[in-house]
């Protein structure tokens, strides 16, 4: 959940070191399995004897190795290089690529989304557009995961893409930048300010900081804040956001088992509260979603509305940790009898990325409400109890997202936009079956019954002003069929 200085980040090292020493050095302990290393030894032997394929000392390490963090609960385990830089780049929200979100469609990849002022809005490439090479590499067929480990890159390095658009085959250069990805949707609705949060990433404080700046700017002071289905992320990032809403006092306490860590008590100076808040919340509103639930109903910030929470109170943290064939060497240069990397580092020792056997991913702590609850495996009763909405259509009215107005779509097009104006559709009634990013003939046809309906030019293509009065519909049918929204917009008007 929390990125620790190097101080603070020294923990369970017994525990770590473990797990190696076992297999690789004698360990002397009275009464447990500690007391000769040659078991484990010979249970490798046994494997490799008896086992029908070919197993290596390495693999048979891996395996104990994530089988002993994996044993302790269900959100320890141990993470190679590679495993832990995909996780933590979802928890820190950024990477080197050109800001586009894609999807496959059949064996096409598909720009869905474009970020505002990114490379990929920078150099011209539009929702739509179809992504066929990248630097003479054929993405027809490829992952869309695949296709975006190939885009992806450092930044100030440059990407030649091949497009297909409108039928013809163009080629962009782009040049990568660090993208930042932003976790937070917000929105004016009818005076009430809208905040949906979809991770507590390291990006959020600086987007729902940009959230509540633009509500300040038109006068908005009721918010509701929808954390339904956010399972959590960054600590500081929880309590940032817990700041900007709970009065001065505490938000949370953090408490560790090892003597190695500190325990933290976190509080907000908030003098004056500037906002009316209601939260969203339901079964999938965890960790540092919690940790902001909490708080906001422990110190009387607002309302909690929904779904009792997920009740997840743990803290992680990553240890990186050394290689057998690194533990041995810096224990001879040095006598420093450790597999934490930290513990190197404070004793002046750097040793190389080469040198890091993966990250033990463990619980090292639990977190506490302001008023001492501890709500691990209990959750966060509301104060205003929704019922979650039901499908409408086959369609869950929470996941239906505006549309951008950034382009305008006919048939043969593809892109975000006419997923969710199918969703929307949908929603009206219209006849919509195939719910994908094709604009098809089935979607020409509903638009001109809506456009008819609505005595505007009935062209079948989704146009500015088409998009515009869907939006408008959208936002009735929340009011319609998200209890849980309607209840926070009650309260706050209450």
């Amino acid at each position: 959940m929390k990125k620790y200085s190097v101080r603070r980040a020294l923990c369970c090292v017994c525990s770590i070191t473990l797990v190696l020493l076992l297999v690789w050095q004698p360990v002397y302990a009275s009464g447990s399995v500690r007391n000769d290393s040659s078991y484990f030894v010979r249970l490798m032997d046994f494997i490799q004897d008896q086992y029908y394929d070919e197993v290596s000392d390495d693999a048979l390490l891996e395996g104990a190795v994530r089988g002993m963090f994996g044993s302790l609960d269900e959100y320890s385990s141990f993470m190679n290089r590679n495993e832990r830089n995909e996780f933590y780049s979802t928890i820190t929200g950024s990477f080197g690529g050109i800001g586009a979100t894609m999807q496959q469609s059949d064996e096409y990849i598909v720009v869905v989304n474009v970020y505002r002022g990114s490379p990929a809005d920078k150099a011209g490439i539009f929702q739509g557009d179809i992504i066929v090479e990248a630097d003479g590499t054929s993405l027809v067929g490829v992952s869309v995961n695949d296709a975006a480990d190939i885009i992806r890159g450092q930044p100030g390095t440059k990407v030649r893409l091949g497009l297909i658009r409108n039928g013809d085959t163009i080629y962009i250069d782009v040049v990568r930048e660090i993208i930042k990805v932003n976790p937070v949707i917000y929105e004016s609705r009818n005076g009430i300010g809208y905040i949906k949060l979809e991770l507590f990433n390291s990006n959020a404080d600086e987007y729902i900081t940009e959230a509540l700046k633009y509500f300040d700017k038109i006068g908005i002071s009721r918010i509701v804040l929808d954390l339904r289905n956010n399972p959590g992320g960054d600590v500081a990032q929880a309590v940032s956001l817990a700041e900007k809403f709970v009065p001065a006092g505490p938000i949370t306490f953090l408490d560790y088992k090892s003597d190695m860590y500190v325990d933290v008590s976190y509080s907000s100076e908030l003098r004056e509260q500037k906002y009316k808040l209601a939260v969203l919340v339901n079964g999938s509103s965890a960790s540092a979603s919690e940790i902001v639930a909490g708080a906001v109903q422990d110190r009387g910030a607002g309302k909690l509305v929904g779904t009792k929470t997920f009740g997840k109170a743990k803290v992680q943290t990553a240890v990186p940790i050394l290689t057998p064939a690194a533990y041995f060497k810096y224990k001879q240069l040095f006598g420093l009898d450790t597999v934490n990397v930290y513990d190197l580092y404070n004793n002046g020792v750097v040793p190389g990325q080469d040198e890091i056997y993966g990250y033990a991913q463990m619980t090292v702590g639990l977190y506490y409400t302001p008023a001492g609850k501890m709500i691990d495996g209990i959750g966060i009763t509301p104060d205003i109890q929704a019922d979650d909405p039901e499908y409408i259509n086959g369609v869950d009215i929470t996941n239906v997202q505006k549309l951008s107005k950034t382009n305008v779509f006919k048939q043969g097009s593809k892109g975000n936009d006419i997923f969710n104006a199918k969703l929307i559709l949908r929603l009206l009634g219209y006849g919509i079956d195939n719910v994908d990013i094709n604009f098809d003939e089935e979607l020409e046809s509903a638009l001109k019954e809506y456009q008819s309906e609505k005595k505007i030019n009935t062209n079948g293509i989704l146009d500015v002003k088409t998009q515009t009065l869907l939006n408008v519909d959208l936002n009735e049918l929340i009011m319609k069929y998200d209890g849980q929204y309607a209840a926070a917009v009650k309260y706050l008007k209450s």
